[in-house]
């Protein structure tokens, strides 16, 4: 168990956002999730480009 750099409080999970800890005295964050990489659309694009020229060859 953590506790609060602000109050000495106890740092525990809050109930209402996944992956932040809170202190349950003075509500202050005490960490915030990890942000993840965004891989973007481009590489689904890509491959759905690809395979629509491929069916368009083949129906010609």
């Amino acid at each position: 168990m953590q506790e609060c750099h602000r109050c000495g409080g106890r740092v525990e999970s809050d109930p209402e956002h996944v992956g932040v800890e809170r202190c349950m005295a003075c509500w202050e964050v005490a960490a915030l999730p990890a942000e993840r990489p965004c891989p973007g659309y481009r590489p689904t694009l890509n491959s759905a480009l690809r395979t629509l020229e491929s069916f368009r060859v083949l129906h010609r």
